[in-house]
């Protein structure tokens, strides 16, 4: 297959346009000047060495020189041979553990964090080995099959958090019995399968060790990595980031989480694994990746891939023999290129001085060429040398400086967003990909790439509605990705998330800002403690007053000599029965005193 990697070049060769109309007017004038001193086919027949044919010959052989020197500007690249490139490995599962108790800071920054760095770092000395990732708690979820993108594992690791769970516990067993579902059938008989649980090891729900046992028999390599300590810590609960107090118990007590580690080399142990225990120093990473080296690397993944070479010193050559052939052609008839005369030199030290001339200027032109051709390709070729090493800083400084040569290199610009999405540097990232979305020049698998880390990028920031666009547009051009479709799946949940938990926020706030209401109300009735008693004096003062000038009360108006009178009989009869019953209460005390008890009650 045959590709030009600078194809916008190409469109130098539109100047032969101009180099053909100031040849031919050159060609007329010279013509008409001759024609002024006679019929032109007479003054041919008189000049027997003049010859128009040689002088557009060279003309030809100039243009195609030139053509041929705007294909080396372009660097035309040919697929040589197509091999097949076959990936082995071994396929891992990660089982994480992210109950609540994971939020424990026995270990720092917690078991959780801890956890997640460690799976990190083992996926940083992976190569082509497939990883997936199952999360769990009180139930277990797949949050990423088994992928070579470590890219994409990081991101799914890196947002993993002990709220993605709703119910919580510790099922250990139901998260291996998930693992060994999602393993490829196509190699049940392999042994290159192996899982990797990080836990505390508090199981509460299910046969963990069974389940081990039962993954083992299907050749699966049950390893554990265990979070904490044994002496353990308080499990810290969060609200707005930040730790408001810790769980306790149905008594009161503060719950103290500790590290089985029993459970964990029980777990191992019937799994055929190994345990690795972590601490504030190790986290197990290196134990781990040597006993994973050990299994069995099979083959899952062939390609036919395409070895692309650049061919343009064939054209070089090819041009700069065009060029000296031109040199040597005469416009002029001569029999043996005219030996006498050769360039117009008539002795040998002017022909030695004009051959060291043009030695020096075909040298000139190799050099000046080949360095046109390679002025971004040295630079962008060290920077991926750097990338592939892991030297993100110094990729990043050699991209920069192809590009300060040629600021339309997409290929430079596209790694230099690689290099910076490497250190972290996403705001920058995400600059370089936008700065090649308009650029006709991708293909569109290269679109799709291009897409794929725009929104990975725009993940990291949490601006997962970008993300989505981006994820969508990468599957416009490419429907069949995998990873893009997962990483899709992922910002739409987290999206949801993000906007479940700002109405959460919002609750909380409307919440916090009654609940500070209700203290400053509590602080003024502190302050004015016998207002509400005041008021009520005031009120009865103003009835006594308004009875004592003869007004009623709820009417507010002046009695008549009737109504006084009827007012002062109901009051007589009131203290009457006042009297009365007083009398009643004093003859029930007296008989009570003398028959010594007091009498039966009956029920009402």
């Amino acid at each position: 297959m045959f590709i030009i990697e600078k194809p916008q070049l190409l469109y130098l060769l539109l100047l032969l346009v101009p180099f053909a109309a100031a040849f031919y007017l050159n060609m007329y004038r010279k013509r008409k000047k001759l024609s002024g001193a006679g019929r032109y086919p007479l003054l041919k027949k008189q000049i027997p060495e003049y010859s128009t044919g040689k002088q557009h010959l060279k003309f030809i052989m100039l243009m195609v020189a030139y053509s041929l020197l705007v294909f080396c500007l372009a660097n035309p690249q040919l697929g040589t041979s197509v091999k097949k490139a076959e990936r082995k490995g071994v396929d891992v599962m990660v089982a994480l553990d992210i109950s609540n108790s994971m939020n424990s800071n026995d270990i720092q920054p917690s078991r959780l964090m801890r956890a997640k760095q460690a799976v990190i770092r083992i996926l940083d000395k992976m190569e082509s080995d497939r990883i997936g990732l199952v999360i769990f708690a009180g139930d277990a979820f797949l949050q990423l099959p088994l992928t070579t993108d470590y890219s994409a594992a990081k991101l799914f690791i890196g947002n993993i958090q002990t709220g993605d769970m709703s119910r919580q516990g510790t099922a250990i067993g139901k998260a291996i019995e998930l693992c060994a579902q999602n393993f490829d059938p196509k190699y049940e008989n392999a042994r290159n399968k192996a899982i990797i649980v990080i836990s505390d090891g508090e199981n509460h729900e299910d046969d963990a060790v069974g389940a081990a046992r039962d993954a083992a028999k299907k050749g699966i390599v049950v390893s554990t990595v265990g979070m904490g300590s044994p002496q353990g810590a308080p499990i810290p609960e969060y609200r707005n980031g930040q730790v408001v107090s810790y769980k306790r118990d149905a008594e009161g007590n503060v719950v103290i989480t500790r590290m089985n580690r029993a459970m964990m080399e029980d777990i191992a142990k019937a799994g055929k694994g190994f345990y690795v225990e972590a601490n504030n120093i190790s986290s197990g990473v290196e134990t781990v990746f040597e006993k994973l080296s050990e299994l069995d690397k099979v083959a899952f993944e062939t390609r036919n891939i395409s070895d692309y070479e650049t061919r343009y010193p064939y054209f070089l050559a090819l041009a700069l023999v065009l060029i000296f052939a031109e040199m040597l052609l005469f416009e002029k008839r001569n029999r043996i290129f005219n030996r006498r005369r050769l360039f117009g030199i008539r002795n040998k030290k002017e022909g030695a001085g004009a051959l060291r001339t043009l030695c020096v200027i075909l040298i000139i032109c190799v050099f000046a060429i080949g360095n046109l051709s390679a002025q971004t390709a040295i630079p962008t070729h060290n920077g991926n040398r750097h990338y592939s090493d892991k030297n993100f800083h110094e990729a990043e400084v050699s991209y920069l400086k192809a590009l300060s040569r040629d600021s339309n290199y997409h290929k430079a610009r596209y790694n230099l967003g690689n290099a910076q999405y490497e250190q972290r540097n996403y705001e920058q990232a995400i600059a370089n990909y936008t700065a090649l979305t308009d650029n006709p020049n991708l293909s569109k698998d290269e679109k799709a790439d291009l897409y794929h880390n725009l929104g990975n990028a725009f993940v990291q920031q949490k601006d997962y509605q970008k993300a989505i666009e981006s994820y969508i547009r990468a599957l416009q051009n490419k429907p069949g990705k995998t990873d893009t479709r997962y990483n899709l799946t992922y910002a739409q949940k987290m999206l949801k998330q993000q906007k479940n938990q700002q109405q959460q926020n919002q609750q909380q706030d409307q919440q916090q800002q009654q609940q500070q209401d209700r203290k400053q109300e509590q602080q003024q009735n502190r302050q004015n403690p016998n207002q509400d008693q005041q008021q009520q004096n005031q009120q009865q003062q103003q009835q006594q007053a308004q009875n004592q000038n003869g007004k009623d009360p709820q009417q507010g108006q002046q009695m008549t000599p009737r109504q006084k009178a009827k007012r002062q009989e109901a009051e007589r009869i009131l203290r009457a029965l006042e009297n009365q019953e007083k009398n009643t209460l004093e003859k029930i005390k007296k008989n009570q005193d003398q028959n010594g008890g007091s009498p039966v009650e009956k029920d009402w």
